[in-house]
């Protein structure tokens, strides 16, 4: 395990008297634990809650093992009821994986066999992921709703939008908030570069999902984004075109790297011999039987090669700026309240926020570029479509909304790719 010590009062939170974890059987629930018992965060107790019950059973008694070992005051419990685990929680995490790392891999590796990008989070395999997860995550969002509405629900389940949407629009939730590692891990990377404190720097994010950009920094109130895209073009980044930046006066994530180099990221992943999907695959493998020998009570290395860092970089301070009287900046993603004027109302929408224990309040004071409304639109009107297709059973949906996608390049290979599946998994979808 890589310690760094139990710290005494890094931060000065509130009793949480209940936490729950719902997906609590990932085998990488025990970083986030580390995580919380790094940071003195005061949780009396957190509730693992998880489908298939042996999985469940090694990850919580590992855990277990582990709080005991470092001697913190804290209470694992472990259930597969949904509604005995989120009753009387305070925060929700959820850490659903429908399908497991075996959906994952299908998300990744099945539309690059039609000529597509493939991932979880956009285009084709994002379609497959929300079919299958999206009818789930509107099951557990209905069943919070009726126990536990007024909980908050920090969610890292993908495609994090279209569940934003699912759990706020149709199961009536209000408290949910929906995080990326994206902007954390670039404000990392800009302290290091310039040598500035975390705290100091201030981005403005503008995204729906994955799909964004930083379109302004600023230290103290002034906006450095000159400077700091001078400094990026001479910087190797990785999976990033540095072209990008003074060509758009922009700094992408991820996605939209990739949407602007579709043909190049379709190449690589052509090439690819093993997709990060299989990998993680592989690894839970090999962690779950390390967790099963109970002579173990740190966490093993191969867990960190995943790099989790998101707990403590992301899931940890938004748990504390939820408990505390001062408020901290966070970027997340929300229905959009006219926050974004260009978007549907209650759409969902990634943007900074101040957040504290009386709530949330947007602290956005940008606007999207010009050049990007009209993919953000399309986009976020792609997930219109394909979140009615879901729930309403809707072949035509489906086909306009992959027709239509950013990340999909034709009508052919759109209808080429619902017709097999439907075909494969024997749905039979009214049109």
């Amino acid at each position: 395990m890589k310690k760094k010590g139990i710290q005494q009062s890094y931060y000065n939170t509130k009793w949480i008297n209940r936490l729950s974890v719902l997906g609590g059987s990932s085998v990488y629930i025990p970083v986030f634990l580390s995580a919380l018992m790094q940071n003195n965060i005061r949780v009396k107790e957190i509730v693992l809650i998880g489908k298939n019950p042996d999985k469940l059973n090694v990850v919580s008694s590992f855990c277990k093992r582990m709080v005991d070992n470092v001697g913190y005051p804290l209470q694992i419990k472990e259930t597969t009821s949904i509604e005995a685990g989120v009753e009387g929680a305070q925060i929700i995490l959820s850490h659903i994986r429908v399908g497991g790392f075996l959906a994952r891999i299908d998300y990744e590796k099945k539309p690059v066999n039609y000529d597509l990008i493939g991932d979880e989070s956009f285009g084709a395999g994002s379609f497959l992921n929300a079919f299958y997860t999206l009818p789930v995550m509107l099951e557990v969002g209905q069943k919070i709703a009726s126990i536990n509405p007024t909980a908050y629900i920090i969610n890292m389940t993908n495609p994090m939008g279209l569940v934003i949407e699912t759990l706020t629009r149709f199961a009536g939730l209000q408290n949910v908030i929906g995080i990326c590692e994206t902007a954390t891990s670039y404000k990392r990377f800009f302290s290091q570069l310039l040598n500035i404190s975390e705290r100091s720097i201030h981005i403005q994010y503008i995204g729906l999902y994955h799909l964004g950009a930083i379109c302004d920094v600023c230290v103290r109130d002034r906006s450095i984004m000159v400077e700091l895209i001078e400094k990026l073009e001479k910087e190797k980044i990785p999976n990033i075109n540095n072209e990008l930046f003074s060509i758009f006066n922009i700094i992408p994530s991820r996605a939209l790297n990739i949407f602007l180099t579709k043909s190049d990221y379709l190449k690589e992943q052509k090439k690819k011999s093993i997709f990060r999907s299989e990998m993680l695959y592989e690894h839970e493998a090999k962690i779950l039987n390390i967790y099963k020998d109970k002579t173990i009570t740190t966490i093993p290395d191969v867990v960190y090669e995943r790099n989790p860092s998101w707990y403590d970089d992301i899931i940890i301070p938004l748990i504390c700026s939820l408990q505390k009287h001062r408020s901290d900046e966070h970027i997340i993603c929300i229905p959009n309240k006219d926050y974004l004027t260009e978007f549907p109302f209650d759409t969902a929408v990634e943007i900074p926020c101040e957040i504290s224990n009386k709530g949330l309040k947007p602290s956005i004071k940008t606007k999207l570029p010009e050049i990007f409304r009209g993919l953000f639109l399309t986009a976020k009107e792609s997930d219109r479509l394909m979140m009615e297709a879901i729930i309403n059973k809707s072949y035509n949906y489906a086909l306009k909304s992959l027709t239509i996608n950013p990340f999909v390049d034709s009508f052919t290979k759109a209808k080429l790719f619902l017709d097999e599946f439907m075909k494969r998994e024997k749905i039979e979808w009214f049109k």
